[in-house]
This record gives structure tokens, sequence and C-alpha cells, in this order.
């Protein structure tokens, strides 16, 4: 049994060398992500590891080449496998697993300090180079004057509705499976009942085709007016032109983005070449970061971890838990 894993970063090298002294499983360590160039290493490999890259997304080369190679399986190192073409996957025999669940504390708590960020007006005050002078500019409020919505209850989900009403804000919730516990200390109401009531609104569920520019401008225009927007799930959930519109209206006073609409083709080149994040900045009321909600020791740790035990589970044969099926 012999593994590779490609665009592998710094920090999850000693997770990867941990995991293999353990399994005594050898894994093949690639910085770059998969591409023409280095797909050829994956040759004699009994598994693979990657995040989807954006050559990926746009050819079925390196699909048709790994099933060449014998690959069967595609391990995912994230939730999201959007970046993924299922119908080229399958077409080359390639099942596909993710790492549905992960340290849901530091999406979770990533999210309750950006609500906080965005009742005490932190991103006006960064984007200004004059402290003392702006001291005055916005007033804050705190969270037991507001009512914040959740949007998707899950492991990440819950953890947000649960910190923010222990904080003492108004929870309401909308999720296609309502959480048991949470119900009783929440109130769960629809899609359009969140966005009439809720002071700021946290995004936490997949993108599927149906949520897509789920937050459109029509969605916008039935937000209470001023309310603020948290979203740490996927970019392109929020039509971000329309959000755009709806900023400059002054529809939505806010917003804290740490996923932007086409992130992925601009992870490699720099985050701030992304046309949209060129565009939000201008904005005081809005603050965004290139995907790090996730981003702690134990997450990374979980999140490699789990993508290795996929391969291997797969690579053996066997079904894993975590395969994803469309």
């Amino acid at each position: 049994m012999k593994l590779i894993f490609y665009g592998v970063t710094d920090v999850e090298i000693p997770f990867i060398h941990a995991w293999s002294t353990r399994t005594k499983v050898p894994v093949t360590i690639v910085r770059d992500a998969l591409n023409r160039e280095n797909v050829e290493m994956a040759r004699q490999h009994d598994g693979i590891c990657l995040y989807p890259s954006q050559e990926m997304r746009e050819s079925p080369f390196l699909y048709r080449r790994l099933a060449e190679y014998g690959m069967k399986h595609l391990s995912i190192k994230s939730t999201g496998v959007d970046g993924v073409n299922f119908e080229w996957a399958g077409k080359y025999g390639l099942a596909v697993t993710n790492v549905p669940s992960y340290s849901p504390t530091s999406v979770g708590h990533f999210a309750v300090m950006s609500v906080l960020m965005l009742l005490r007006n932190i991103p006006d005050y960064l984007h200004s180079s004059k402290l003392t002078q702006n001291r005055q500019k916005r007033i804050g409020k705190e969270l037991s004057e507001v009512t914040v919505g959740v949007l998707g209850t899950g492991r990440i989900g819950s953890v947000v509705a649960q910190s923010l009403k222990a904080l003492g804000a108004t929870v309401i919730a909308c999720s296609r499976k309502p959480h048991s516990q949470l119900a009783a200390a929440i109130d769960y109401v629809s899609f359009e009942e969140m966005m009439e009531k809720s002071d700021i609104i946290s995004i936490h569920i997949p993108l599927m085709k149906e949520s897509e520019y789920l937050f459109s401008a029509d969605a916008f225009a039935k937000m209470k007016k001023g309310a603020m927007l948290v979203n740490t799930a996927r970019g392109k959930i929020i039509d971000t032109e329309a959000l755009i519109s709806a900023l400059e209206a002054g529809d939505i006073s806010g917003a804290a983005l740490d996923t932007l609409e086409d992130e992925e083709n601009y992870f490699a080149v720099g985050y701030d070449q992304n046309p949209f994040y060129q565009r939000l900045k201008t904005f005081e009321t809005v603050i965004m970061t290139p995907h790090i909600a996730y981003y702690t020791d134990q997450a990374v740790k979980e999140i490699t971890e789990t993508v290795l035990d996929n391969a291997v589970e797969m690579a053996m044969g066997n079904i894993s838990e975590n395969l994803v099926v469309v």
C-alpha cells in the first residue's frame, strides 16, 4: 500500500508524517496541485489524496490519466466537492470521498467572532488609518439587542446557534433537518421569515444546485433593512453582484465573508486578484478573509487524517462511510 498526496502545505506535513509512521503506510508528498506535469507521479500508487485543482474543473484529461494508472478513487481534502466533475469521475470509474466533519468549533467560533465584529463595526475601524479620530464614527450594538438567523444547523451551524444563544442573542434558525436538541431552545422558521426578522444571518449550508446563488437580488430585497451577512460556507451561495448592489443601496449594512465566489480560481495566484475581492474591499463595512475559518491545528490534523484514512479504506476495496453519492 502506497499513497500520493498532492497540494500539500507546510502545516500538513507533520500530520502526514505522524499518520504514516502510525499506520506504516508510505505517503509521497507533492507540494503542487495535481496537474498535467505531475500526474505521472501517481503511477504505482494505490490511492490519491488531493484538493481539486483548476485543471480538474476544466478538462477530463487528469481523470482519464489517473484511471489509466489504475486509480479507482479520489480522496478529497475538503467537505465541499464542487471542484470535482462527477460526470468525468464517473466516466473513468473514480469514486469520490470527502471530509464531512472536522472540528466544527473551528468554523463555528470563527462565525461567532465575525458576528461580533460586524456588530461592533470592526471592519470600519480596520479600514481607517486614524483610529482615534473615528472612534465615535459608528456606534455598535450588543448581542442582546439583535436577532441572529442561522441558516443550516448541522455540526457547524449548531455550534453557532448554541454559542450565540449563550451570549445573549435571540437566535432563530432555518434548516432542512432541524436539530432536535436545539429545537427546545430556539425557534425554527421558514427561510422567508428568517430573512425578514434577522439583523444578522450566518450561512452554514453546503453548495448544491438548489443553494447556488440562494442569496440573490430577490433574497436581499426580502431581508430586514440594514441587516448583515456572515458567510463561512461557500462563495457561490451568494450572488456577489447582488450583494454589491445591496451594499451600495444600503439595504445590507455589512458583511463578513470568509469565502468568495470563484475563489478557487485565485488560491494559486493570490486571493486579492479576485475581481470580487477588489470591489468588495472598497466597502468600509465589509471584512474578508481567505477561507481560513477552519484553519486551526486541530482541524487541519483531523482533515489530513480523514483524507488519508479514506484513501486506504477505498484502496482496500471497502466502501468508506465518507463516500460521496450524487
